[in-house]
């Protein structure tokens, strides 16, 4: 599996706001984000969130029946959009750490709206119970 975040030279530890991460993320070429045991993909164009990409492909959001990404609130705070990055490089903007802990980062679970591809992607829906549904 090969997964890393990359951060700019020089850069710290604290997490990129989403202006930061999308304006850093912008390169010249798109990237093809493939979802795991399923044959789809879908294109990220330059500085889009993968959140994005599904979004603008519309179609694609289902796998084998199943939501690849959901969509909340577009901005890291719910952890609706939760997905595993199984490979490729990436760059990750601030995401709620109630829903996104940083041994979950570390694993490949981030919030699909906070990550902008750096390299082509493979990523694999996981199964979500957001904090605002556990009590409906």
């Amino acid at each position: 599996m090969t997964m890393t975040q990359a951060r700019p030279q020089g850069a710290s530890d604290t997490p990129l706001s989403h202006a930061e991460a999308s304006r850093l993320g912008q390169g010249s070429e798109c990237r093809t984000i493939r979802v795991e045991a399923a044959s789809q993909t879908v294109t990220c164009p330059p500085g889009a969130s993968v959140l994005d990409a599904f979004e603008r492909a519309r179609n694609p959001l289902l796998a084998m029946g199943n939501e690849v990404v959901r969509v909340g609130c577009r901005r890291g705070g719910c952890g609706i959009c939760k997905v595993r990055i199984v490979e490729g490089k990436f760059r990750a903007s601030h995401m709620s750490r109630a829903h996104v802990t940083e041994g979950d980062q570390a694993d490949g679970l981030v919030l699909a709206c906070c990550v902008f591809p750096e390299s082509d992607l493979v990523v694999a829906s996981v199964p979500v119970c957001p904090r605002s549904l556990k009590n409906n």
